[in-house]
């Protein structure tokens, strides 16, 4: 189906077996689409849209700990478990994506251990990334990790433009705005990106990969792995 990879993934039956319970919705940046310790109703699955999953503190700081873009979607493992969520879901980057209630996932899976599988497949893969981005936001310094980012949303976007503020950034880093301001310049004075009115353009996609931490090309493959199989 329309642009995401995990339906795009599923054998025609399955295929035709989702494509009676989903509905195209279009999402808000900034939307809250889930609040931590609360239940869910629905797997969200982007088309063109990119979630950010975030830890949240007590005292209300958060950090990001994923993004989901087109590659997979949010709640597939609570279709098949637990429907409570433990951590906050918002849109990151406007769009559109499919949806379906989690009891329709739940009887589709039900009746098919095809599409379990990839279910249990696909989630693993947004799993790895958590992992990944844990050590990474642990041993890596800003401009690593704010290369990475930049990267891992360019290629679920497919293009050179992120529509993001430097208040977003600060966010999914877990680091001030000044911060986030003074590694922003510096890859700018590298001729690596620029940034205006909220949008950030990659002028070079390979000095960013070279700047960026290895975490970029270990999600990037693991992931594809996991896919596979």
């Amino acid at each position: 189906m329309d642009a995401n990879l995990f339906l795009a993934s599923l054998p025609p039956a399955d295929a035709t077996r989702m494509s009676r319970i989903l509905r195209r919705v279009s999402l808000g940046q900034d939307e809250v689409a889930a609040v931590e310790f609360s239940p869910i109703d629905r797997v969200i699955l982007p088309i063109d849209c990119i979630l950010s999953v975030l830890a949240v503190m007590r005292d209300g700081r958060q950090v990001e700990t994923r993004t989901i873009g087109c590659e997979s979607g949010f709640g597939l493992l609570h279709a098949l478990g637990s429907p409570i969520s433990f951590e906050r879901l918002i849109v990151q980057v406007p769009g559109d994506a499919w949806v379906a209630s989690l009891s329709d996932i739940r009887a589709a899976a039900d009746s098919s251990p095809q599409l379990t599988e990839q279910i249990v497949r696909y989630a693993q893969a947004t799993l790895i990334q958590a992992a990944q981005s844990t050590a990474c936001n642990a041993l890596h310094n800003v401009e690593q990790r704010m290369s990475r980012w930049l990267l891992m949303t360019q290629s679920r976007l497919g293009g050179s433009v992120a529509p993001l503020t430097q208040e977003h950034l600060s966010i999914m880093l877990g680091v001030q705005r000044t911060t986030v301001t003074a590694t922003a310049t510096a890859l700018k004075a590298r001729g690596l990106i620029a940034y205006s009115r909220g949008k950030i353009h990659i002028l070079d996609q390979e000095g960013l990969k070279r700047a960026a931490c290895e975490c970029f090309s270990t999600i990037d493959s693991a992931a594809e792995l996991m896919r596979e199989g």
